[in-house]
């Protein structure tokens, strides 16, 4: 007999996909590992630049509205505008000393405060961009800035303000630069900077992250020159084409060197020539990005672009903070692998082993391995046939015959319970018995199917719903027998009825509910769609919802494509339309929500759900009303009266008019509460106000601030004199005689006034002033 090798190749073919399988399973191990590794890394990397990012823009925050107040509280008021313009006018040397030594003055103190809250320069300059007066540095002054500061060029030709970084003759700085305008003439521009150093000081987390500024070399080399550049700059081991800042360095700085990070010069140094390859790369492009580095030390380096004046990247900020967790997460990834690969080298050996001892008892295995495999195939024909339970009646006094399938579905078992036809009609719910008997009786009858859908009641309580199917045959012993199947459709029953439910739900919903195709074509809508929208069932499926729905008249609307768009691109939409109502012509405010939905076969659909929500806008309009008027005489209150005066005063500011506010106070009203009564007390109030509005113009404003005081606006008065003939003319109306069912009272008032700006430039102040005024006038 020849020698039979299969089996020998068969072995060693088992052994090579084992083997195979093995590095491929370890290969996936070691990329899930590094692709870890790789995921923290990057983690770390965008939480470091996010949080340099928020630095930086607190720092554009609070550098912007500082400059902005000193500017219009101290640097830009009619004084120093008018030195200005005299400067400007003027080409004496002498006179445009003394002019200088005058700002100077004026000014000293303010630069003094200045520096205190993080200035570092302060900085006047003529037309043209020649330097007026330098506040740190006095004696330096009439040099030509034109080709050297772009941002003063820009606020030459523009006559708007310029924010950003920029480079300057002696040092850097993030620039804050306004025009000066007298009476509409560009007399000049004045210029409030930061250093580096301040942001640093003021905005940063100095605990144990590190921070420096790299400028292009080209931008230095271009404006600073000398000693300055010595002393101010140094190169870097990251590029050789940028140098750092060394006047915000914390190495030349030791106030700014983080405590708690143990860093050294040398290492970050290093930490730069490491990463100098993938930053040569990165810098060119002028966008933020992050690196991270595990040699020398591990740490991740975020670099940010600081814009210059002129919208373009000018310089770099970097910041240095530890990443223990990447060197962590580093030796954890060897360990791993290394301990996955001895596991993996054990599974091998392992299989290698059990797989020769397989082979060994392969012959004496040969026939129980094919017996089981014939049982394995007659097993998978059971259960494919379980799928349905088969059964064989020889009639309503015959034997009956069930498959093991049959004995499951009725939950019963076939060494206990013998299948008959008594036995069989006893598990059918009482209530279907009859139509299962009259059924089986037809079919033996007419030779007709047999099927029918009945519930059966199992041993354990449970009714089931059963679909039965059945056919009449004679066999050749001319005896007819029924052969069938039985199927559990319970689950196919409840979901039939969950449907309907869901339809019956939908349809008395009191919200309206539709559904459209991807073009907006109406397909399917419930009765409270069809009572909103005014049409009736027959019409509805021939509605396009753009004839149905339009936006509303706010500022932050959205059309209705935009929306159909967003939720066909997001998957959802929500938000408020005007409803069209095709019968009435009305239009109502809806809550619309769009949900997309993509159906089994991959068609899309859109679920719309929409409902009137007229009755809020009207609370809210009602609660608005509440929250801002007086309830007793519907007069403005505090609240309402506050923010029509903020509006006067910046329509004031920007119109150069005046704005009065008048402060009245009943002088004898406790009398009157106390003589005849509360209620008379509140109609005297609601008199006094309704006087008030009728002696004021529609443009001013009569509020009560409480009790019985009130205030009057008066929107843009000739002068004084027209404010004091108003608080004229308001006394009178006020100490007027009021009559009420027959009684006559009387009050007096004193009003006092405030004018915008003489007396004050903010709401507090006016009322302030006016309340002043009030209280000398009931003093004398």
């Amino acid at each position: 007999m020849p020698l039979n090798h299969a089996p020998i190749r068969r072995l060693y073919l088992r052994h090579a996909l084992v083997i195979l399988t093995v590095l491929v399973g370890f290969a996936v191990l070691v990329w899930t590992f590094v692709d870890s590794h790789r995921d923290l890394k990057r983690s770390l990397a965008k939480e470091t630049l996010n949080h340099l990012a928020m630095e930086y823009d607190l720092l554009k925050s609070y550098q912007r509205t500082l400059a902005d107040e000193v500017v219009t509280d101290h640097l830009r008021t009619p004084v120093v505008l008018e030195l200005m313009h005299r400067a400007a006018s003027t080409e004496d040397p002498a006179e445009r000393a003394r002019l200088r030594e005058q700002l100077h003055a004026r000014l000293e103190p303010v630069y003094k405060r200045m520096r205190e809250n993080g200035f570092r320069q302060l900085h006047y300059h003529l037309p043209g961009a020649v330097s007026f007066l330098r506040f740190h540095r006095p004696d330096a002054f009439g040099d030509d800035l034109w080709d050297v500061r772009a941002g003063l060029r820009l606020v030459n030709e523009t006559r708007r303000p310029v924010f950003g970084f920029e480079e300057g003759r002696v040092y850097n700085g993030f620039r804050h630069i306004y025009p000066l305008l007298h009476e509409g003439e560009f007399v000049g521009s004045v210029e409030a900077s930061f250093s580096f150093r301040t942001f640093l000081l003021h905005h940063v987390d100095l605990d144990a992250s590190l921070y420096r500024l790299i400028l292009p070399q080209s931008l230095v080399d271009s404006t600073v020159w000398g000693e300055p550049r010595e002393r101010y700059y140094a190169g870097t081991p990251l590029h050789p084409d940028y140098l750092r800042d060394k006047e915000a360095d914390p190495f030349s700085n030791p106030a700014l060197l983080p405590p708690a990070g143990n860093w050294s010069e040398s290492e970050v140094d290093a930490l730069e020539a490491a990463v100098a390859d993938r930053a040569a790369e990165k810098l060119p492009e002028g966008r933020a990005f992050s690196l991270v580095t595990l040699a020398p030390s591990p740490v991740v380096i975020s670099f940010l672009p600081v814009e210059n004046t002129l919208g373009d990247s000018a310089a770099w900020i970097m910041r240095f903070q530890r990443a223990p967790e990447a060197a962590a997460s580093w030796g954890w990834m060897w360990l791993k692998i290394a301990i996955a690969l001895g596991l993996l080298l054990l599974v091998l050996a392992t299989l290698l082993v059990l797989d020769r001892r397989d082979y060994l008892g392969n012959r004496a295995r040969a026939q129980l391995l094919a017996d089981l495999h014939e049982e394995h195939q007659r097993l998978e024909q059971a259960q494919w046939i379980a799928r349905l339970g088969s059964w064989e009646s020889d009639g309503p006094n015959g034997e009956i015959r069930w498959s093991d399938q049959v004995y499951d579905i009725f939950g019963v078992s076939p060494e206990s319970f013998r299948p008959t036809h008594e036995s069989f009609m006893a598990l059918v719910h009482p209530a279907d018995r009859d139509r299962v008997a009259e059924a089986a009786e037809h079919s033996f009858a007419t030779g007709a199917p047999y099927v029918i859908e009945h519930r059966i009641l199992r041993p354990d309580g449970q009714v089931r719903h059963v679909l039965e199917r059945g056919v009449v045959e004679t066999g050749a012993d001319c005896r007819e027998r029924m052969i069938g199947t039985v199927q559990d459709v319970s689950e196919q029953r409840a979901l039939a009825e969950s449907r309907l439910e869901s339809e019956a739900i939908i349809e008395s919903a009191h919200e309206a509910i539709f559904v459209c195709d991807t073009e907006g074509l109406v397909q399917r809508c419930n009765a409270s769609f069809r009572r909103l929208v005014g049409v009736d069932e027959t019409q509805s499926t021939s509605l396009h919802v753009q004839t149905i729905f339009a936006s509303t008249a706010r500022d932050d609307a959205v059309d209705l494509p935009a929306a159909w768009r967003e939720a066909r691109e997001q998957g959802s939409w929500e938000g408020e339309l005007m409803l069209l109502d095709r019968k009435r012509g009305e239009r109502t405010p809806v809550l619309l929500s769009l949900t997309a939905l993509t159906l089994d076969w991959g068609e899309r659909r859109l679920v719309g759900l929409f409902s009137d929500i007229s009755d809020i806008h009207d609370r809210e309009r009602r609660m608005w009303y509440r929250a801002h008027h007086d309830p007793l005489t519907g007069a403005a209150n505090r609240v309402l009266f506050h923010e029509r005066l903020t509006r006067a005063i910046a329509e004031a500011e920007r119109h150069g008019d005046l704005v009065a506010v008048l402060y009245l106070d009943l002088d004898d009203f406790k009398p009157i509460n106390d003589t005849h009564g509360h209620d008379v007390g509140d109609q005297v109030l609601v008199t006094l106000v309704r006087r008030l509005q009728e002696a004021t113009r529609e443009t001013d404003s009569v509020a009560r601030l409480g009790g019985d005081e009130f205030a009057v606006l008066v929107v843009r008065p000739a002068d004084a004199e027209d404010v004091r003939t108003v608080a004229e003319k308001l006394g009178e109306v006020v100490e007027r005689s009021i009559t009420l069912d027959g009684l006559t009272v009387r009050v007096t008032v004193s009003i006092g006034s405030a004018v915008y700006p003489t007396d004050g430039t903010t709401p507090e102040a006016l009322l302030q002033a006016a309340d002043e005024a009030m209280y000398q006038q009931k003093a004398r």
